[in-house]
């Protein structure tokens, strides 16, 4: 039997093998392949699940010019491992096998002053504000990196797999949650609307319920209180605080505003707590900002900066 039952088990070879190449670019046209048909997913998780006994395979082919003798009856192959073996064939032999070793990146990025909701594999949404990038691995979607920007996540609770964001020095791990992350200049910022988040550092442990909040810096974690209530407000262009640093508030704003903001090292550490748009004309934003920051917003380049 054939170990291609249709030519869609064709088109999702030529898809595995097109996607483990680390040249491609090609992510929203897969997408289009794999949402057309059920039976496109399928099949491609199929051949994919099936790299591992093609590697296992070629790692114990025997070397060249050497015949195993082996029964005949050794080579009544479950069907399994039939795709398997030509999946290993198309591949070209050795390259295989570093092949399939390969992460499948798939990375989501927004333009600052943009924002973007996507659906993951197992239904969990993500949010991603302005001058955000956000990696993930085909092969292990709910292992996600955030190596830019801030991300609200609504995950679909999977005991036996647990959801992992990497920030900084910091891995957030879901225990049935929606939260959000954001990437600081020196380290994450957590704050967490419904269930429970696990933030592990190299030496600090904390576990967030709904109202927690914290920051995981490289002087630890520090814990706060957050309103639920306006934890996804910034969705809206709106973000609130409770005692938040300026220098915080500059960089949620530069994502927020599209514009680079920077602040003045005797004001970094000024407190504040209210709300803020980032939907009104700059002119207008500056001279609000000025107002409720109580600080002068100054031209700096093609940003502002926050001084005294």
């Amino acid at each position: 039997m054939s170990a291609f039952r249709t030519d869609i088990d064709r088109e999702a070879l030529g898809w595995l093998v097109r996607v483990n190449d680390t040249a491609f670019e090609a992510w929203e046209d897969w997408d289009v392949w794999m949402a057309a048909d059920a039976r496109h997913a399928e099949a491609y998780w199929r051949l994919a699940e099936a790299e591992d006994d093609a590697v296992e395979a070629l790692k114990a082919a025997p070397a060249p010019g050497v015949r195993r003798v082996m029964p005949r009856r050794a080579f009544a192959l479950p069907r399994r491992s039939a795709i398997a073996a030509a999946v290993a064939v198309l591949a070209v032999g050795g390259a295989w096998i570093g092949w399939s070793q390969r992460a499948q990146p798939w990375i989501i990025e927004t333009a600052p002053g943009e924002t973007r909701t996507v659906t993951l594999d197992d239904g969990s949404q993500v949010s991603l504000a302005g001058g955000t990038r956000l990696v993930l691995d085909r092969k292990h979607p709910r292992d996600v990196d955030l190596e830019a920007g801030r991300a609200l996540f609504e995950v679909e609770h999977n005991a036996a797999r647990p959801f992992v964001v990497q920030v900084a020095d910091a891995t957030l791990t879901d225990l049935g949650t929606t939260f959000d992350v954001t990437r600081l200049a020196d380290g994450a910022r957590v704050s967490v609307s419904e269930g429970i988040v696990r933030v592990d550092m190299q030496n600090a442990t904390e576990t967030l319920n709904a109202g927690d909040g914290a920051l995981a810096t490289s002087a630890g974690i520090q814990r706060r209180e957050v309103s639920t209530e306006e934890v996804a407000a910034w969705r809206e262009g709106r973000l609130s605080y409770t005692g938040e640093s300026l220098s915080i508030v500059a960089q949620d704003l530069s994502r927020a505003l599209n514009r680079p903001i920077t602040v003045s090292p005797s004001v970094a550490n000024r407190r504040f707590s209210g709300s803020l748009t980032a939907t009104t004309e700059a002119a207008d934003q500056r001279a609000r900002l000025a107002r409720l920051l109580g600080v002068s917003v100054v031209e700096d380049g093609e940003g502002w900066r926050l001084e005294p």
